[in-house]
């Protein structure tokens, strides 16, 4: 089915760059082996393969897409808006039209594809507590230490990570011009091994904010304290709870 959509996309359309059709294999190559997928509607490759530049949505234009999308800050640049283009094995996959793909489980990313530097694995995935937050929001997580694996693509492997979780605390976000009271819990991240690399900070935050009724509406992550945050906003879930 993927495969199908993919060249049907690539048959209507005549000025389809080197960059989409690059796109359009990774996206063919990651989903096309795996069974039971819940495919995201076509529209989806619509906002995917087209070349427009905003950076912003309106909380109208939000309401109106037929796609859940997010908007994505990495490090100082410009955000951007991702689609949500697969839901398969428990798993959200995030695309973007510069050939980036994050893959998320509850909220968390245990996957890119198309960066510059990329984490190939995370270990452990299952007994994130983040899985178990949604239960826990006026207290202390269920399980405060999480311990996992990871590979990244800069020649590093099975680093070591550990975290643990602060106390939740109440927060106020803005998104789409709305001011969003949240429940904020705060992750104290350590690398718990000597790094391949001269690294003078073994320690770093990611921060995941939700809405009292457990829906979490934004982060801002990192998978190393070297790498480029990632501060997601769900415009999607913000729009669905405010409508």
């Amino acid at each position: 089915m993927a495969a199908f959509l993919l060249l049907f996309y690539l048959g209507k359309t005549s000025n389809m760059n080197l960059k989409t059709l690059a796109l359009s294999s990774l996206i063919l190559i990651f989903t096309s082996s795996c069974s039971g997928t819940y495919h995201a509607y076509y529209q989806t490759l619509k906002i995917v393969f087209s070349e427009q530049q905003a950076a912003q949505l309106s909380f109208p234009e939000v309401q109106q897409s037929e796609i859940d999308v997010i908007s994505v800050k990495r490090g100082e640049r410009p955000s951007a808006i991702m689609a949500l283009a697969y839901l398969e094995n428990n798993q959200h996959k995030w695309v973007s039209s510069d050939n980036v793909m994050l893959v998320m489980e509850k909220g968390r990313v245990v996957r890119t594809l198309g960066l510059d530097n990329n984490l190939l694995y995370t270990s452990n995935s299952e007994m994130d507590p983040l899985k178990l937050l949604q239960f826990t929001l006026k207290g202390e997580p269920k399980s405060k230490t999480w311990s996992r694996i990871v590979d990244r693509s800069s020649d590093e492997y099975g680093y070591p990570i550990e975290s643990t979780f602060n106390q939740a605390s109440a927060d106020t976000i803005q998104a789409l011009n709305l001011n969003i009271e949240t429940v904020l819990y705060i992750e104290n991240l350590s690398y718990m091994a000597p790094s391949n690399y001269l690294r003078f900070n073994t320690n770093w935050k990611n921060y995941f904010w939700f809405t009292n009724n457990g829906v979490l509406i934004k982060s801002i992550q990192q998978d190393s304290p070297l790498s480029e945050s990632l501060e997601i906003t769900y415009l999607s879930r913000i729009s669905r709870l405010n409508q």
